[in-house]
């Protein structure tokens, strides 16, 4: 979908009315963008739409684009704000997600999937898309590198780093990585690594320690010092 637009977009074509109902899949499973009936195309002698009219589906239009009557000026974050609330529905399986309301308790896909830290991706996406001003919504050059980003990160078996997100075990795929107490209050410890098995040649290595909550399985990251 991402890539549809951005060949849209590169042709300053903004689709306008992207939505669950509009996306089609093919035999081979790719996803087909359809229904073009209120398509944008700029340097046009007429618009297809009455002068008062507000064009775009209501519960996925960004809160910018309802004024009321015909928006004048149709930037492609409109678009990009719809791309948003589809990746929503697509990981929700729900079909509306009211204004940008997906951190609410019941909307957030972290906590319907809190096991899952490839849901804590979907976030960090809409954070970037689902907004209620313009000037924070990126561009679908942007978004599409994004995209292409995470995705690597989840062919190649990562995932985001940050704190509070789940970190499964790569050895025996039931626990979860949680922070050691070295010490009272603290996962930080100091390493200390012979470099040739000479008593001078020596470095020190500050590290992280989180081990398995199932096989015990330890995995240290390097950090600064505490």
């Amino acid at each position: 979908m991402v890539n549809t637009v951005t060949r849209l977009h590169d042709e300053g074509i903004v689709h306008r009315d992207i939505k669950p109902a509009n996306v089609f899949v093919k035999q081979n499973d790719e996803l087909v963008l359809g229904d073009f009936g209120i398509v944008f195309v700029p340097d046009q002698p007429a618009r297809l739409t009455r002068t008062n009219e507000s064009v775009g589906p209501h519960d996925y239009m960004p809160p910018w684009t309802d004024v009321g009557g015909r928006l004048e000026k149709v930037h492609t974050n409109f678009d990009v704000y719809m791309l948003g609330k589809l990746l929503w529905c697509m990981v929700s399986g729900r079909l509306l997600l009211r204004r940008e309301w997906f951190k609410n308790q019941d909307n957030d896909v972290s906590l319907m999937f809190r096991h899952d830290p490839h849901a804590y991706m979907i976030n960090v996406i809409l954070d970037k898309c689902v907004v209620e001003h313009p000037q924070n919504c990126i561009s679908i050059t942007e978004l599409r590198a994004m995209v292409i980003a995470f995705v690597g990160v989840i062919e190649q078996g990562g995932q985001l780093l940050q704190k509070g997100i789940p970190r499964p075990c790569h050895v025996c795929g039931n626990g979860f990585y949680q922070p050691e107490a070295l010490r009272p209050n603290s996962s930080t410890g100091m390493m200390r690594i012979w470099m040739s098995g000479g008593a001078l040649d020596i470095a020190d290595l500050t590290v992280q320690t989180f081990t398995c909550s199932n096989c015990g399985h330890v995995e240290f990251f390097k950090t600064a010092p505490q």
